[in-house]
């Protein structure tokens, strides 16, 4: 049942036009997809309740880093559907159902409703309701008497940070005799810097002593490394660690592992993804490895890399390698 979902996910964004990376055969996010500078990472189950925090967060790191959106996709909400043109959020991550996912990515039809604890809201554009009420001399108290609330909630709706009912949206159009429900921007890069705390700590998955030591080494080549859990590879890796890294610096998705027929997978996987978030991919074999490449991910021994001096000679044998498969290519 979950495989009919992924089809017709995958059937809605390339029908939007989105470059949509293979399965990813991991526990965070099940596939990527591009669309401009709009990049998804799709956690897509049947019933979006089976999403726990810790996966979650794995998700909305990833996503940070790479400057992508989260998204879950889903059909039901415990025993109820989710219904169409809908928000849900899980862990601050939101959730539609495939209708809304093809209303908004295909026919450009934006959701207006979001659900939450107590039933369904809309938001206010408070920019606009100020202007309205400003125009027609109500005061808070005069409006909040008018629609039966408080003015503190008549503030928080200017100031956009409070939703409200439906009808009581209506009621205040009425009232200023404008438009003032807003439409949802559901499909926004994680802009939230996660906490300190967890900016630091290890991810929920244990990193063994193979990937701990290869991660020391490339931050020994000045590399700032950022791990990641239930993720296809193991870190995302920039070559500064400055502000400006994630905004500006080129990305390497780095996976770690013992040589296998299970790594070669893996580094396929990595070259799709990195092909579709325009980032690099390099695995980091521990063995003797018959490939320097898979497709475009890059593979360097560990004893290879022990005898890498710097940041630029690594960035250097990722392009001969680059190189010479282009050339071979054509």
């Amino acid at each position: 049942m979950k495989e009919e979902l992924i089809v017709r996910v995958l059937e809605i964004l390339q029908e939007a036009g989105f470059i949509v990376s293979q399965r990813c055969e991991a526990r965070s996010f099940d596939l990527a997809a591009r669309r401009n500078e709009l990049t998804l990472l799709a956690k897509i189950m049947r019933n979006i309740d089976g999403l726990n925090e810790e996966v979650a967060r794995s998700i909305k790191r990833v996503a940070f880093y790479l400057l992508a959106s989260p998204l879950v996709i889903g059909e039901r909400s415990g025993a109820s559907f989710l219904e169409d043109d809908v928000v849900y959020h899980r862990y601050g991550i939101p959730a539609v159902n495939p209708h809304t996912l093809h209303n908004y990515v295909v026919d450009g039809v934006e959701p207006y409703v979001f659900s939450a604890t107590g039933g369904v809201y809309v938001t206010i554009d408070g920019h606009a309701m100020k202007a309205a009420r400003e125009e027609k001399e109500l005061s808070f108290g005069e409006l909040a008497t008018k629609l039966g609330v408080s003015k503190r909630s008549i503030s928080k709706y200017e100031e956009g940070s409070m939703g409200t009912t439906i009808e009581l949206a209506l009621k205040l159009e009425e009232l200023l005799d404008t438009i003032l429900i807003a439409p949802l921007e559901f499909l926004k890069p994680e802009r939230e810097e996660p906490s300190a705390a967890v900016l630091t700590e290890e991810p929920e998955e244990s990193v063994s002593c193979l990937e701990r030591r290869i991660l020391d080494m490339m931050e020994e080549l000045g590399f700032a490394i950022f791990t990641t859990a239930y993720a296809p590879f193991r870190a995302v890796s920039f070559p500064e660690s400055s502000a400006k890294a994630r905004e500006e610096s080129e990305k390497i998705l780095t996976g770690i592992s013992d040589y296998s027929e299970q790594m070669l997978r893996r580094a396929r996987i990595l070259s799709s993804l990195s092909h579709v978030m325009q980032t690099r991919s390099v695995f980091v074999v521990n063995g003797r490895s018959k490939y320097v490449q898979i497709d475009n991910t890059v593979l360097i021994g560990k004893d290879e890399l022990e005898h890498i001096r710097d940041q630029d000679e690594f960035t250097s044998v990722l392009d001969e390698r680059t190189r010479i498969k282009c050339i071979l290519r054509s």
